[in-house]
């Protein structure tokens, strides 16, 4: 979802957090929407040339410390290009033609150079980054306005195959008054290929309230349809589809507090006939936590036990520092209620700040061991973890879905790999893991870039791929109308053997 890395200390937030917070928290993230969005899914606005300040110190020699990583190795450890790709490190860009000049040419020239230079791997992913500049560059004088043309640089960031790329914001990014920090209050997802609303307004609520298990059609006369298409031309693996689905439909439920949404949809109360709703946004709940140009961000850690077991449940909604206090506290809670099983519930989860995975990893663990490794150009960086004084040892399941993304999936590799949890879920996680720095640039547009890449305790790639349940557990429409959460009950039954 960005991994902000500053002075090779990682300070993260991911994309998957980036999207949805710019669409759910436009109002409030001065870095990312200003309060406004263009389209389904893109913030807008200016942003610092460094998204978090996380609370970090640098690392301590040979990762001594609790709480960090372990200090960067040699630059022998650059990644060497396959022979058959050759490195652009020693371009000279002197030699390269001219570009025709447009009104978007110099913000067009500092993303090809940016990913150029600061690209984890000298080959830019096996492509012929000066023939890609040439081609999209001419692309440009097509372009008729900001929109197309950013449309054009992105497309050439999307020949790299990878997420954490994108371009947005500044004079290329028009903006809709429409957007704003409050939503309507229901939770959809992809299921069966219907967008399904699996958390719903209850009947009780004027005028009428839009039930879980609807299937929702339409949303102020746009189709839900055509955007779940957008989806799929975006995306080949059906987690990623399901993500990017989630993510466009939720743009659009998102307004100004006190603004409403239209929403038409089927209607399983009434034997799914179309029904029609006038739904108020709300602004979202949760404690607000800054974090350097961060502002505002909801945040919500809940805990229970599971009734008549020795089950916790524990679910926290994204990864910001300032919450592993309140996973501490829920774990020392539940640990005091006799909690001898662990459900970790990562679901919706999109990321975060990437240096939390760290000393919330080291309240399960009891003992030293690495998550993982983050390999940049120029050096490599361990996920090194110690235990907690008192660490939680028994079993623990980890629960995840399409929106499980970046940190949150680091964190599931790792402790995967390592042995310590197992996974649960109905689909894979939507596979968008890679380190990235968000900047502003020269004109005000901001550039999301990859500078690294993971790979888990064991070499496994999450990046496209995902998090794969070790225990899958399909869901159906049926599910959400009756209320059933198959998932947690599999999850259940899995840690109960234990």
């Amino acid at each position: 979802m960005i991994a902000v890395v500053v002075d090779r200390v990682f300070r993260w937030v991911d994309r998957g957090l980036v999207q949805l917070l710019a669409v759910t928290l436009a109002g409030s993230l001065a870095s990312i929407g200003c309060g406004r969005q263009r389209d389904e899914d893109q913030p807008t606005s200016a942003a610092a040339s460094v998204l978090l300040a996380a609370e970090l110190q640098p690392p301590e020699p040979h990762g001594t410390g609790p709480d960090v990583v372990a200090s960067p190795q040699p630059s022998d450890s650059i990644p060497q290009a396959p022979p058959s790709c050759p490195s652009w490190a020693k371009l000279d860009i002197t030699t390269l033609p001219i570009l025709p000049r447009t009104p978007y040419t110099d913000t067009f020239e500092q993303v090809w150079n940016t990913v150029l230079q600061k690209h984890y791997d000298p080959t830019i992913a096996c492509k012929n980054w000066p023939e890609l500049r040439m081609s999209y560059g001419n692309r440009l004088l097509q372009a008729k306005s900001h929109d197309e043309a950013l449309g054009i640089i992105n497309s050439m960031l999307g020949e790299l195959g990878q997420s954490h790329f994108r371009v947005f914001g500044g004079e290329l990014e028009a903006v809709d008054e429409a957007r704003g920090a409050a939503h309507t209050p229901i939770r959809v997802r992809l299921v069966d290929d219907l967008m399904v609303v699996v958390e719903g307004i209850a009947q009780s609520k004027p005028p009428g309230g839009v039930p879980a298990g609807a299937v929702l059609l339409g949303i102020d006369g746009a189709t839900v349809a055509s955007m779940v298409e957008q989806a799929k031309v975006r995306a080949t693996r059906p987690s990623e589809q399901a993500f990017w689905a989630a993510r466009i439909v939720d743009a659009r439920l998102h307004c100004p507090e006190r603004y409403a949404r239209t929403l038409r949809f089927r209607d399983p109360i009434r034997q799914d006939r179309e029904s029609v709703r006038r739904v108020a946004c709300e602004l979202p709940e949760g404690d607000l936590v800054t974090l350097g140009n961060l502002h505002d961000v909801p945040t919500r850690v809940t805990w229970s036990m599971l009734k008549d077991t020795d089950i916790g449940h524990l679910a926290f909604n994204v990864w910001m520092l300032p919450m592993v206090q309140q996973v501490q506290r829920a774990l020392a809670r539940l640990r005091a209620e006799g909690m001898k099983r662990l459900v970790l519930d990562l679901r919706g989860n999109p990321g975060g700040v990437g240096a939390m995975s760290v000393p919330i990893a080291r309240l399960l663990m009891d003992h030293s061991a690495s998550l993982g490794t983050l390999q940049f150009r120029d050096f490599t960086q361990e996920f090194n973890v110690t235990p907690d004084d008192n660490p939680f040892t028994g079993p623990v399941v980890v629960l995840v879905d399409e929106s499980t993304a970046s940190t949150s999936e680091i964190f599931v590799a790792g402790l995967r790999d390592l042995g310590r949890v197992r996974v649960v879920g109905s689909r894979a996680s939507v596979g968008a893991a890679l380190p990235s720095i968000i900047e502003e640039l020269e004109g005000g547009a901001i550039l999301q870039y990859v500078v690294g890449d993971y790979h888990s305790p064991k070499g496994t790639a999450v990046e496209g791929i995902g998090i794969v349940p070790d225990i899958l557990v399909p869901e159906s429409r049926a599910d959400f109308l009756a209320g059933r959460d198959r998932v947690l009950d599999r999850a259940v039954q899995a840690i109960a053997k234990e």
